[in-house]
């Protein structure tokens, strides 16, 4: 009890102390002058967009320990880069991003990275102050990227190094991760031990050659581990204390003290102090998955270590034992890899026997060593014959199908999690091994007792802009697809596609409703990303040509698109959709106005029980007779929060609460799902429900 308050009281000051700043009062200036620092450019190109340190607000200098840090966007003459220091006139108001289910969390991320603020410099022309000279991080990173130009694999070698992945393109990403070598670029605790290790010889081995003369009463032991773990702590240093490696640095450090101090490896009691020194540092690590990631495989290998067969040969145990290792972290890790990434790689299984034994024993040394080297001589020729090696065994593995090495899947429930590991604990601490059963039987009982909608309607936070899905039977429809922004941030690819792998759906059709950015900004991304076949049947003449009028069947709903071109405006001319069931139906309605509105009503019987407002709320649409006519139970706004125009406008919202009409606004409640049962339906959104209480609004 004493700890779970000890525990209470850490979060409750941290908090105070890192993350509750509040923007100073400012009632007469739109802007705050501000001195800010660059920690690191997002995007490069005009307009900029940075994540910055804000040094002085108001006038009023910020501790360094509590300075907080802002997203800005800025659009001046000069680029600035990291490091730089400025003064400006920034907008700033409290981070919020937009809040959808199943895909990454901004708002959490921006939490963990203590961003507490976004906003834009107005300035048109600053006075940047350069650094008078480089961090050591900042000239040792620029030392490897000259060091290893001229490889193949230049961008493997840097994140080895340094932990930095920014040259790494998303195709590299990708094949990394479903070849199950990720964990390998992350700076973890294979990395840490591995830096160690290597010193921790080097320095064993370079006392003896030398036959330097020590007292007997000396513990070399001690010299040795302390020359390693000093090294160790540089490497974490030049990685910037990425948190995976302060993790890992920190139960390094946890098992050394308590080794040398008890004279014994109390491996369990060095994993308890290091999470209980991870968490006092900062208890809000709890959020970083790498945490669980890291924990749990340190426990797997020590239990696993106890429980290794033996042989005769140490070749043949060594091999038995990367085997056995290697098996015990796939199973034990496996229900996580399945949250976080939505799949898992088969192939990794057995490429990972070879790599980490190649990685721990020859890539890693030598990468150290050829680094150390080159800071005295040339020796790029040896540099490239590595690379050849290296890059000719990348290439053989990178040949492996996909098929054969990446297993995708939808995302597992939560609740199927904590069984699957509570199994696995009764099963190997348990003398009752059947006790098994019972966690398997609550899983099948809330597998076969909990009701499963028949199909449902998800409309994604986008800010100002639509994007929906239509979900039945694994099936999926869409029906826009939100902004784009420069062309470079689209809300397809960190929103739709996510949720798509997430939920493991196949999409049998896409529907543009109109052309305005708003609606059809991402669609060509979704092109991109291999679903151009799906527009065929409402966009046969090809998806920037206004949908065609069509009425089909999916997967037992039935589908009736309102295509026109009788307008001289786009929002006139949109897609109208409705879904009708046995049970329940909804309409779709993209941008149109009272104009087509009326005449829609005229020909065609639009009664449904949900509808998404016209225009996104706009006082354009949404005519009395329009509502009169569709008669909605449950009204959607997708909507941007704190919007310029501020939909949905106060007038409509009154014409719908006149009906008893419930609302929703994507802008105050996230992704909105309405999920249809057999006789009712429900409407469920994602800040209700997935809000936590240090970032709620």
């Amino acid at each position: 009890m004493l700890g779970f308050i000890l525990a209470i009281c850490c979060i409750v000051v941290h908090f105070h102390l890192f993350y509750s700043y509040t923007l100073p009062v400012n009632k007469n200036i739109y802007a705050y002058p501000a001195t800010v620092i660059v920690d690191d450019v997002i995007s490069a190109k005009k307009p900029q967009y940075i994540k910055a340190t804000l040094l002085k607000l108001n006038g009023d200098e910020i501790p360094k320990f509590k300075a907080p840090k802002a997203m800005l966007s800025l659009n001046v003459e000069q680029l600035v880069e990291q490091g730089d220091t400025f003064d400006a006139a920034i907008t700033l108001r409290t981070f919020r991003a937009i809040k959808n289910k199943d895909v990454f969390d901004n708002n959490l991320h921006a939490f963990k990275q203590r961003i507490l603020f976004k906003g834009k410099v107005l300035n048109k022309q600053l006075d940047i102050n350069k650094p008078l000279s480089q961090s050591l991080i900042h000239n040792y990173r620029t030392f490897l990227k000259e060091t290893y130009d001229k490889t193949e694999l230049k961008w493997l070698y840097y994140a080895l190094l340094s932990g930095d992945k920014s040259l790494m393109t998303s195709e590299q990403k990708h094949a990394m991760q479903t070849l199950g070598l990720s964990h390998l670029l992350a700076i973890s605790g294979l990395h840490i031990g591995l830096v160690f290790g290597c010193f921790y010889f080097l320095s064993k081995y370079l006392l003896y050659f030398t036959q330097v003369t020590v007292s007997q009463s000396v513990n070399l032991t001690i010299i040795y581990s302390f020359v390693g773990w000093l090294c160790a702590l540089v490497y974490v240093y030049l990685s910037d204390f990425l948190v995976s490696a302060t993790r890992a640095f920190i139960m390094l450090t946890s098992f050394l003290l308590l080794y040398y101090i008890a004279k014994q490896p109390l491996r369990w009691r060095s994993i308890l102090y290091a999470l209980v020194a991870v968490l006092i540092i900062n208890p809000f690590n709890v959020l970083n998955p790498g945490l669980y990631f890291s924990f749990i495989a340190v426990g797997i290998i020590f239990l696993v270590i106890k429980h290794l067969p033996k042989s005769n040969y140490r070749w043949l145990s060594a091999i038995i034992a990367l085997c056995v290792i290697q098996l015990g972290l796939f199973i034990g890790l496996l229900p996580i890899t399945l949250i976080y990434f939505n799949g898992v790689s088969i192939a990794g299984l057995l490429i990972n026997l070879v790599a980490i034994p190649l990685l721990s024993f020859i890539i890693m040394p030598l990468l150290l060593l050829i680094t150390l080297v080159s800071t005295l001589v040339d020796i790029t020729s040896l540099i490239l014959l590595f690379d050849t090696a290296v890059s000719d065994m990348f290439d053989y593995v990178n040949a492996i199908p996909m098929h054969l090495r990446w297993f995708e899947t939808a995302k597992p429930n939560m609740l199927y999690v904590a069984i699957a590991y509570m199994s696995i604990l009764l099963f190997w601490y348990s003398p009752f091994k059947r006790l098994v059963v019972i966690p398997l039987c609550v899983a099948l009982v809330d597998y076969w007792f909990t009701p499963k909608p028949l199909w449902q309607l998800h409309v994604f936070d986008v800010g100002h802009g639509l994007m929906t899905l239509l979900e039945k039977d694994s099936n999926a429809l869409v029906y826009d697809f939100g902004p784009s922004y420069f062309n470079r941030f689209s809300r397809t690819y960190s929103v739709l596609i996510p949720y798509i792998k997430a939920h493991n759906l196949k999409v049998s059709d896409a529907i543009i409703s109109h052309q305005d950015n708003d609606h059809a900004g991402g669609a060509i991304h979704f092109i991109n990303a291999g679903f151009k076949n799906s527009f065929k049947r409402f966009h046969p003449n090809g998806h920037t040509q206004p949908c065609v009028s069509a009425q089909y069947n999916f997967n037992g709903l039935e589908i009736t698109s309102f295509g026109s071109t009788l307008y001289n405006n786009e929002n006139d001319n949109s897609c109208v959709l409705l879904i009708t069931s046995k049970q329940f139906s909804a309409l779709l309605t993209g941008d149109i106005s009272k104009a087509r509105e009326q005449k829609l009503i005229k020909s065609h019987s639009l009664q449904a029980d949900i509808i998404l407002s016209p225009h996104h709320g706009s006082d354009t649409s949404s005519s009395p007779e329009f509502i009169a006519h569709v008669k909605p139970h449950t009204v959607i706004h997708s909507t941007a929060y704190k919007g310029q125009w501020q939909f949905p406008n106060e007038n409509v919202v009154a014409r719908y609460k006149a009906i008893n009409a419930k609302q929703y606004i994507t802008a105050n409640d996230g992704q909105i799902t309405v999920s249809i049962y057999k006789d009712s339906f429900s409407v469920t959104t994602a800040r209700e429900h997935e809000s936590y209480w240090f970032i709620e609004d």
